[in-house]
Parts: structure tokens; C-alpha cells; sequence
């Protein structure tokens, strides 16, 4: 499905331009301004997006990638929200849980487009709004797309490594919201790397689903009720 490709297309479109972000990321952290270049285990990734980074250089180049990576892979989330029924072509169970999905994962997509493009050195208030509520919709997301998969007994690998993402961000929502503070170095270092782990398995679930909804080629007669519904 285009969806499914344009979903995979992004998520390895956001690990490129990232990385890069971070190689031309303009230096200094939160804590240490001085430092030259980019700190995986001190700076945010929505470092990358500052227009003007912690060492009080412009950050052009690196915010300009950042926002291309992440607005692109919330759009892309936003209209792979809508496949759902790929999960559930065989046997048509869950309707209304495949329809909150839908409206979930939009939101979510959404949420992730803004966070792209809300600096967090130029729009912070709204740039954290974006953040919270968009991991604070992610586990509804995945939990029912996850309840989509199970009732509709979809590939078996795939079910699991959706419940083993569900617990990742289940625990890193507590992490957010219940976790050390960022008003401490220790704090601070702590959450950085809660993104980092959480970002990696994003990435990592992203090329699962899109890469099964792929494969599904009864999906799209699902979807004009072609196929005998249970």
C-alpha cells in the first residue's frame, strides 16, 4: 500500500536528515554551553530544531533538517493512521476500535508535525504542548492498533513487537511525566536518553508495521467490501 511505503519512506528519511541534523548542529546543551557539537546523551533532538543553538550560534542548517524529518514522518503517520484496515481485512472484527485508532494515530501525527515546526528556542509553550500531547495519545494509539491486530489474529511477529513497542511507550510516558526532573544535570542526562531509546524503537516499529501492511494485498478489497465480513 502507498501509505505503508510513504510511512517507511519517512522513517528513513527522519534517521538521514537526524543524523545529519546532528553533525551540523550549531553546539552547547542545556547545562554546557561550550560544547562544540552535538551530545547524543545531553541534547534533546528538538536541540536539533533551535534556530539558534545553546552555544548562541545559528542553527539554520540543523533546525531546517530537523523539521523536514520530523514534519514529514507526522504527515506520514497521519495518513497511515487511515489503513487500518489492513489489520483486519480477514476477518472484519473491531470496526469501532479500528476507527478510534484512525483518529488517534491523525492526532498523534499531528502532534509530531507541530513539534517539527514549533523551534524549541521561538515557540517554547506551544512546542511542549506539541510533545506532551502527542506521547500522551501514542500509547492509546499503539494499544489500539495492538487490540486490532490480536482481535483480528494478525501475523504473529508483527502482534508481538507491537505489545513489546506498547510497554516502551507506556514506560516512557511515565518517564516524562514521573521520571527524575530536568532541573538536575542527572535528571536531564536521564530524559535525553528515555528519547533516545524511545525514538530508536519508534523507528524500529514503524519499519515493522509499514513493512507487513505492505505486504497485504487484500487490504485494499477490505476496503470496498470485497472481502466476507465476520
Amino acid at each position: 500500500m502507498r501509505a505503508a511505503r510513504f510511512l517507511r519512506y519517512a522513517a528513513l528519511q527522519f534517521v538521514v536528515l537526524t543524523a545529519g541534523a546532528m553533525m551540523f548542529y550549531a553546539g552547547g546543551t542545556w547545562w554546557d554551553p561550550a560544547t562544540s557539537r552535538y551530545e547524543l546523551t545531553h541534547n534533546f533532538l528538538s536541540d536539533l530544531g533551535m534556530t539558534r543553538a545553546f552555544s548562541g550560534n545559528t542553527n539554520y542548517v540543523s533546525s531546517a533538517m530537523f523539521t523536514v524529518a520530523l514534519a514529514s514522518l507526522g504527515i506520514a503517520l497521519v495518513v497511515f493512521a487511515w489503513t487500518w484496515r489492513g489489520f483486519a481485512f480477514a476477518r472484519g472484527r473491531a470496526r469501532g476500535v479500528g476507527h478510534a485508532s484512525a483518529l488517534l494515530g491523525t492526532l498523534c501525527g499531528l502532534c509530531f508535525t507541530g513539534i517539527g515546526l514549533t523551534p524549541f528556542d521561538r515557540a517554547l509553550d506551544l512546542h511542549n504542548i506539541f510533545v506532551l500531547s502527542g506521547f500522551s495519545l501514542l500509547p492509546l494509539y499503539i494499544g489500539t492498533i495492538t487490540f486490532l491486530m490480536w482481535r483480528n489474529q494478525f501475523d504473529g511477529p508483527v502482534l508481538a513487537s507491537s505489545l513489546v513497542y506498547f510497554v516502551f511507550v507506556v514506560g516512557y510516558v511515565v518517564l516524562i511525566f514521573f521520571g527524575p526532573r530536568l532541573g538536575t544535570p542527572h535528571g536531564h542526562m536521564v530524559q535525553v536518553i528515555g528519547q533516545k531509546i524511545i525514538a530508536t524503537a519508534s523507528i524500529l516499529h514503524v519499519m515493522v508495521m509499514s513493512s507487513a501492511v505492505a505486504r497485504l494485498p487484500m487490504s485494499e478489497a477490505f476496503a470496498r467490501g470485497e472481502v466476507t465480513r465476520r
